[in-house]
């Protein structure tokens, strides 16, 4: 595979500041994410002492996957108080969008290079957000059509969308499968399709629950790289976030005051609000088959879809005797991530790093330490025939990437069209507004007459635009082939508007560049990079 690196301006400059250490915004991070001390100092933190019960519950957690040699050298590292690069996802359909897999991807190449560096195992761990509750963002993906040159959006239907968390929804395996048949019905048929297909057949009839189901297809792809996965809603691990769930009850005033103070000041710079939330615990607790949120009001904890109340002795019992009924939320699931594992860095994406800033006082205020905080790297997947496109049309690849496709298609509609038609066109358009000009001057005083003069103009303007529109409508019908070809570039590179990570879906790349082709031994060696990376086979 051949990886170029190129450089991406973005909208808010967001991580070009932090790769640029921008002091007002580092202020909000506990650690510089380019500085090499940084990392020497997380490396020679000392450990919280979870690091040999976590190994064992991972250990656990993946006991019904066929573990790798690699990945039992990562549980072991881990058990002797190895530190981890880590990073989670939700779980979404079929792996979800593209940039799951590039965020494991990152987590694992930065731990490597922390291994040769510092010459001791750092140990990639993937967090699976198995607590989310919002199913309407995980039940549907997309696939790109490449005789159609179109893309198809691919959902998982259900007449009972599940209230609770992923991680205790079990779906129709039929339905599913049904699904998964949509899905490759769209993609162009590789080598690579029915041994895939099979690959995700054989998954989704070995494992029952939503995060399970995304925890085996990740698994299979990524267990050569020696990668370890956990479940944020595992009953084991939830025994171990005890005390700090309880902590979290005790100090929920404070933890809210704490969050809400940084956000404003996070606002007063300048930076974009990430994180919504009207709660004052920032925990939710499963009741009724749903994961609801815990408000405090007066002297009582309330629920968000149960008429039931607590008392804070009530809840600190009940995460004694069932932790597992307790989830966190968006405020405090970082800080518990962080709690429980000796982090290096934690990789998110852009969205991830950004709410990030918004917590620093909230770790502070529980003891818990930020850890570097790192995008996930970007990557662009561009076959052949999309390679040909571009040197067809004599475009950049970057800058269709940045920038989309339509100044390109307009400028060929134009090169197409009869110059002098559009000229002449734009003469009459002229023209026209220097005699209505001048009637406009000849009926001043009379609103009457002004009104009817310019309603007029408005008409022959508006018909002098649709002429332009359906002269070059036209030309564009004659070169239906190249509006085909530009089509297809726009959803290959810039789908919907946005990077291609985060539309198309990992099991499109599988099934035109290879199986394998997240393996370790597919790309060049690389190194974590702020920048963009395409790929070509």
């Amino acid at each position: 595979m051949d990886c170029q690196v190129t450089y991406f301006k973005e909208k808010d400059a967001f991580i070009t500041k932090l790769e640029n250490s921008d002091e007002q915004l580092l202020k909000f991070y506990q650690y510089n994410p380019v500085e090499q001390s940084s990392f020497i100092n997380r490396m020679n933190s000392s450990n919280n002492g979870r690091e040999q019960q976590l190994a064992q519950i991972i250990g656990a957690y993946m006991s019904d996957l066929d573990i790798t040699a690699s990945q039992q050298e990562n549980l072991k590292a881990l058990e002797n108080g190895a530190k981890v690069v880590i990073g989670g996802q939700q779980a979404g359909m079929f792996g979800g969008p593209l940039y799951t897999f590039h965020k494991i991807l990152s987590i694992v190449i930065l731990s490597n290079q922390l291994s040769e560096e510092h010459n001791k195992p750092v140990v990639p761990v993937f967090w699976i957000a198995g607590e989310d509750h919002d199913f309407d963002e995980v039940n549907h993906t997309y696939v790109y059509n490449s005789k159609e040159a179109q893309l198809h959006k691919i959902k998982y239907h259900t007449m009972t969308p599940p209230e609770t968390n992923v991680s205790r929804y079990s779906p129709d395996k039929e339905a599913l499968i049904e699904t998964l048949k949509q899905f490759f019905k769209e993609l162009k048929e590789t080598e690579n399709t029915k041994p895939l297909y099979n690959k995700c057949l054989n998954i989704i009839n070995q494992f029952d629950t939503w995060t399970d189901l995304f925890k085996g297809l990740l698994h299979e792809v990524f267990k050569e790289h020696g990668v370890l996965f956990i479940d944020a809603q595992f009953d084991q691990l939830r025994q171990l976030e005890k005390p700090l769930l309880k902590k979290i009850i005790e100090k929920h005033q404070e933890i809210d005051e704490a969050f809400r103070s940084t956000q404003q000041q996070t606002k007063t710079l300048g930076l974009e609000q990430m994180i919504q939330t009207e709660t004052n615990v920032h925990l939710f607790l499963h009741k009724d088959n749903m994961r609801q949120l815990l408000t405090k009001e007066g002297d009582v904890f309330k629920l968000s879809k149960s008429d039931v109340e607590f008392s804070k002795e009530e809840i600190l019992s009940l995460i004694e005797s069932e932790p597992e009924r307790f989830s966190n939320n968006v405020v405090t699931r970082p800080v518990m991530e962080e709690w429980l594992f000796n982090t290096v860095a934690f990789v998110g994406g852009p969205s991830e790093i950004k709410y990030w800033a918004e917590l620093n006082e909230v770790f502070k205020l529980l003891n818990v330490e930020m850890p570097i905080v790192l995008s996930r790297m970007k990557m662009t997947y561009i076959t052949e025939r999309t390679d040909k496109l571009l040197d067809q049309y004599q475009l950049k690849a970057d800058n269709v990437i940045q920038l989309g496709i339509e100044n390109d298609r307009t400028k060929f509609v134009r090169e197409q069209a009869s110059e002098d038609f559009i000229q002449r066109v734009e003469e009459l358009k002229a023209e026209h507004a220097k005699i209505y000009k001048h009637l406009l001057a000849e009926v001043e005083g009379n609103q009457d007459n002004v009104n009817l003069v310019n309603k007029n103009n408005e008409i022959h303007n508006d018909q002098f635009d649709y002429l332009l529109k359906r002269y070059l409508l036209n030309i564009e019908r004659e070169n239906d082939i190249s509006m085909k070809h530009f089509r297809e570039l726009e959803h290959v590179l810039r789908p919907l508007h946005g990077l291609q990570e985060r539309i198309w879906n990992p099991l499109q790349i599988m099934n035109d560049f290879g199986i394998d082709v997240f393996s370790p031994s597919t790309y060049p060696p690389l190194e974590y990079t702020f920048e963009q990376i395409i790929i070509k086979p």
